[in-house]
């Protein structure tokens, strides 16, 4: 399949940044490396929707032990800046108290939508939380939150692609894409 160089999402442009092959060893890493924290447990995956739906499903494919997945949807981005009021669209209902859970998260940049659901988790008494992100943007970070598996950490740019959007658009690519000014 040829590879994307650059795309248009209504008024920017981006150009590649990480293609799908580095991506997906990436993935390879971090589930190997689940697999070994987590063998014998039967871990509870929580992906964050919209953005992780792509990498929770290439993440939990590689997963060799029995596990029960859900999303909880939260919502703080307006087009690229990030909001910080968090929304909660679609909430946690399954019982997670003495589970082994793993986040699953896009992007983890400010820190605040994981922030949120650490709390909200915390409250129901989990065995255990581990952080699992595709991209990590650790000089953008505003709390104190260091996630287990990190797949990619990269610069403090809006980037789009497998999961991640530009105003709902742009999370259909298989890599990721970084916001430039010029055409």
């Amino acid at each position: 399949m040829k590879l994307i160089e650059r795309v248009l999402i209504k008024d920017k442009w981006f150009k590649l940044l990480i293609p799908e092959e580095d991506l997906i060893e990436g993935i390879e890493r971090v589930a190997k490396q689940i697999n070994e924290d987590l063998k014998g447990k039967t871990p509870l995956f929580i992906g964050i929707l919209n953005g992780a739906f792509m990498f929770a499903s290439e993440l939990i494919g590689r997963f060799n032990s029995p596990c029960e997945v859900t999303f909880i949807r939260l919502k703080s981005y307006e087009g690229i800046e990030r909001g910080e009021k968090m929304k909660e669209i679609q909430s946690l209902t399954e019982n997670i108290e003495d589970r082994h859970i793993v986040v699953i998260e896009d992007t983890i940049d400010t820190g605040h939508t994981i922030n949120y659901l650490l709390k909200l988790l915390r409250k129901k008494n989990p065995a255990s939380i581990k952080i699992a992100t595709l991209l990590f943007k650790p000089n953008a970070i505003q709390f104190n939150i260091n996630p287990v598996y990190v797949v990619k950490e990269i610069s403090n740019e809006f980037v789009i692609g497998f999961g991640a959007d530009y105003d709902e658009q742009g999370r259909n690519y298989r890599s990721i894409y970084q916001v430039v000014n010029e055409k």
